[in-house]
Order: C-alpha cells, then structure tokens, then sequence
C-alpha cells in the first residue's frame, strides 16, 4: 500500500476514518477480500507472491496498514517479508499487543517499511530503516494525516499535500456523502507540475515521468498502479464501514465488506 489518509477526531460520527490506495505492478496476484484470522476475526486481501498482506481491520476495530518506503527498490531480496508484519500486528489484537510485537522487529531484517496502527482510541506509526535495529515509532495527533512511501506528513511528497487539500474540503455531513468524498479524493489523478517532482531517493533510479506518476494519488501507469483502495471508519470497539475497490478508485466497482467481520453461526448437527 502506498497511501493512507487518516481523519482522526475529524468525522463528526466516526472518531477514526482511513482513506488508502494500494498500488503495486499488475502482474502481481493478489486475492479478493478473505477472512485472514480467525481469531481475531480479521479481513483483508492477501499477497499470493509472499503470503502476507498489506492492511486488514478486526471486528473490534484494529487496524494495521503498511506502506513500503521508497528507496528500498534497489537494496534485494529481504530475509523476511513486509507483509507478514500486517498479519502478526492483527494477530497480535491490541495497540499494547503490536507494540510487544514490535519490540521483537529488527529493520535489519525487512527491506524499509512504515506501518500504521491503532484503533479509534490509540493510532501510531512504526518505521523500519535499514540500519537500524528497533522501530522507532510517533503518535499520530489527532487531524489529517497522510501516510506514504515515506514518513507521516512527508512535505517532500507532492501527492501527501494534494491529499490534504482533498481531505479539508470534504463535507463534515452524515457518512454517504463523507463517504464519496473520500471516494474521489482516492481516485484523484492529478499529476504535480514537472518542476514539482521530487527528487530520486537514495537506492533509486527511476526515470522522472516515472517518479512523477507516481505522485498521483490514483496511479495510471501500463505496468505499475492503484490496483486495490479501502475506506475504513471506526468507533471504540467496532467498525463501521469498511468499503473496498479491487481496481482503480476511479473505476471502481466499491464493495461493502463489513460483513465479514461477523462471525458465522455455530454450526450445528
């Protein structure tokens, strides 16, 4: 996942409300929307590459996303895989769980990764360098925030300013026009000024049309896009709404999953 627009104490209803694009090359498989814990009931989409998975919400309201920072392109294989992070955060069931997890997480051992976590009480991010042995990790204030391939608020990143012009301009109303508002902030195709791209990160050799695509909060490239987008709102103890798009935001079809996070009857004989 690439980007992750948080509004925390910002909706009127919902104390915490996530707006996130996942892109990634379209030769990758990726599954639809599956059950990726039963206890705690998690949900998500899973990584058929590595297996793991690149956000998920459980049914008391837990949510773990990750971005991968950029620059890590050119560092190899990591002996571990970014997207198993996401399913032991979930696994772990708590704020106070995923930090106990954490404690355990070297940088050495995954290529760069920012990982946002939290309820509608307690949010934070954690960041892995390489070089770095622990994570360090900030609270996420209350307001607009953005989340990219690079540290919260990044102002090196044109898209991270663009997404929060969208955001302050959405309508503090009941959730179905909330709701389209951050549809169409996601599917967003606006590109910066080509003065505007900002510059290759170390370990980067990307050619700038390139790099300034990648600017877009909904990206348009032949191999490499915004294949998958969540909208997620959430109380203390429960979710709300949790709406995903397997495709471009602009496109869509978006899909109401909150449902699977109930638990199905007991089966009986």
């Amino acid at each position: 996942m690439c980007t992750i627009v948080i509004l925390r104490q910002v909706h009127p209803e919902w104390p915490l409300v996530l707006a996130a694009n996942r892109d990634e090359f379209y030769a990758r498989p990726t599954t639809g929307p599956q059950v990726l814990l039963e206890s705690p009931r998690a949900v998500g989409g899973r990584d058929v590459e590595r297996g793991g998975t690149w956000m998920g919400v459980t049914n008391e309201g837990l949510f773990v996303g990750l971005t991968n920072q950029r620059g890590g392109q050119g560092k190899g294989p990591a002996p571990r895989s970014r997207g198993e992070v996401v399913l032991q955060a979930l696994r772990a069931a708590s704020v106070e769980g995923i930090e106990r997890y954490l404690d355990t997480l070297s940088g050495e051992d995954f290529l760069p990764f920012n990982l946002l976590y939290g309820d509608a009480r307690t949010l934070r991010v954690a960041y892995a360098r390489t070089g770095q042995a622990e994570l360090r990790r900030e609270d996420v204030p209350p307001g607009i925030h953005v989340l990219p391939n690079d540290v919260l608020d990044s102002p090196e990143l044109p898209k991270v300013a663009r997404a929060r012009v969208l955001a302050q301009a959405l309508p503090h109303e009941p959730w179905p026009r909330f709701e389209a508002g951050l549809k169409h902030l996601l599917g967003d195709d606006l590109l910066p000024p080509e003065s505007g791209t900002p510059l290759p990160a170390p370990g980067e050799s990307l050619p700038p049309d390139f790099l300034r695509r990648l600017q877009a909060l909904c990206i348009h490239t032949p191999a490499y896009g915004t294949r998958w987008s969540s909208i997620v709102a959430l109380a203390p103890g429960r979710v709300g709404h949790y709406l995903v798009s397997q495709s471009a935001p602009c496109e869509g079809p978006w899909e109401d999953i909150t449902a699977m996070l109930d638990a199905p009857p007991p089966t009986t004989r």
